[in-house]
């Protein structure tokens, strides 16, 4: 039974470590891995998430030329909840959409990003969260909101959820991002990802009261510790780890190649500016699928929060300003290695995720879309910084696609 500490951390998230006495088990039945050490001295925090310029359906710094197709309108409730703003997603095209839930600016059960908070002097308001990895083959269409052509939702959004507001005063609210889509009652990620920018508005904020809605908090306090990875999880995290790295290593390969139309597909450019970041990343990934105990990340192999299974089908999260990640129990249910060109496996998930990790490469990666037609059509800029333009273009190696 493997135990876990509870450590400080200067943000409000407590900082958990592996309990060295449980770690042979851990290695147990790995000489088949012979020079490489594949299980970080890595437990979940659950934490900020990317402020800057990230996830689809909110973020980013940099502003997204908005799509024609989707109008969002923010203004304030009339609920009584400062904090509380109102986004009305209007369908201005011509089609039918089906638009994710999860992950986005829709998503009202998963502690995430939905809209983006600045101070007076336009300094980002932490976000405290989590960034879900979603499985696209399993999707449902639960999982989506329909909207048809012409028709408006609106949506409640507690900006004090998941933002960290140190000190009370006037803020200002932006809805920012890109967000996956489906044609009519599909649910794959068929079309391009749309891009949005709301009209920005001002509310006022208690930060005292505001703390008390905080959902990140409630979820930080859990300090009944079970036990760790099984025999089953740790075997499947070690194999992850050590494929995770030769894949990499491969990509960065392939990425390094000038005359790779295979780089090109994937990232939209042949410069070597985009080339040499590519390259430098994934070698960064590798290097860091191939330690236990030097790495600069954080593995959980279970989901100690319990945020898995709140909604969508989640491979795992991260949280990348504190370098860790959780692989939920879908993740074991991928096969280890790539089984078909453009499919989710263990190895390239664990590309996917270490990509989000901001002490691996700076700055991390976002999820800006998902599967192989969004991503590549995704503007160069926008895929050099997508973790599923990384994953796919790893299986791509890999599978010679």
């Amino acid at each position: 039974m493997c135990a876990l500490a509870i450590g400080r951390q200067d943000s409000i998230f407590k900082d958990l470590t592996i309990d060295r006495s449980c770690l042979s088990d851990i290695y147990k039945d790995t000489t088949h891995f012979a020079g490489l050490s594949m299980l970080w001295q890595k437990v979940f925090v659950l934490s900020a998430l990317a402020i800057a310029d990230a996830h689809p359906g909110t973020h980013g710094i940099r502003l997204n030329k908005r799509d024609s197709r989707l109008e969002v309108t923010l203004e304030p409730s009339t609920s009584g909840t400062p904090t509380e703003v109102i986004a009305t997603i209007k369908n201005n095209g011509a089609n039918d959409l089906n638009l994710l839930k999860v992950g986005t600016i829709l998503d009202d059960k998963l502690p995430v990003q939905r809209v983006v908070v600045t101070d007076q002097s336009g300094g980002l308001v932490s976000f405290r969260g989590i960034e879900p990895s979603i499985q696209y083959d399993a999707l449902r269409p639960n999982h989506f909101q329909f909207l048809s052509a012409g028709e408006s939702i609106a949506v409640a959004i507690d900006v004090a959820n998941v933002h960290y507001f140190e000190k009370s005063g006037r803020f200002s609210v932006i809805a920012d991002g890109l967000i996956p889509v489906g044609l009519a009652s599909s649910t794959s990620f068929d079309q391009p990802a749309i891009a949005f920018k709301s009209n920005a508005i001002n509310i006022d904020v208690d930060a005292v009261a505001a703390s008390r809605l905080m959902v990140a908090p409630a979820l930080a306090e859990r300090t009944n510790v079970q036990a760790g990875c099984n025999e089953t999880t740790s075997d499947a995290s070690l194999k992850a780890l050590a494929n995770c790295q030769v894949l990499a290593l491969a990509a960065a390969a392939d990425a390094a190649d000038p005359s790779s139309k295979r780089f090109v597909e994937y990232f939209g450019t042949n410069s070597s500016e985009t080339r040499n970041i590519v390259v430098t990343r994934l070698r960064n990934v590798a290097q860091e699928c191939s330690t236990t105990n030097s790495g600069v990340s954080r593995y959980f192999c279970y989901d100690y929060y319990g945020v898995c299974e709140i909604d969508g089908p989640l491979n795992a999260y991260t949280a990348w300003d504190v370098n860790t990640m959780v692989m939920c129990p879908l993740f074991y249910g991928l096969p280890p290695l790539p089984q078909g060109c453009h499919r989710q496996c263990q190895a390239t998930t664990t590309i996917h995720e270490t990509t989000h990790c901001e002490a691996v490469y700076e700055p991390h990666t976002n999820d800006y879309a998902y599967a192989y037609n969004a991503s590549v059509a995704l503007p160069p800029e926008r895929a050099l910084q997508n973790a599923d333009n990384y994953s796919l273009y790893a299986n791509a190696v890999y599978m010679s696609c």
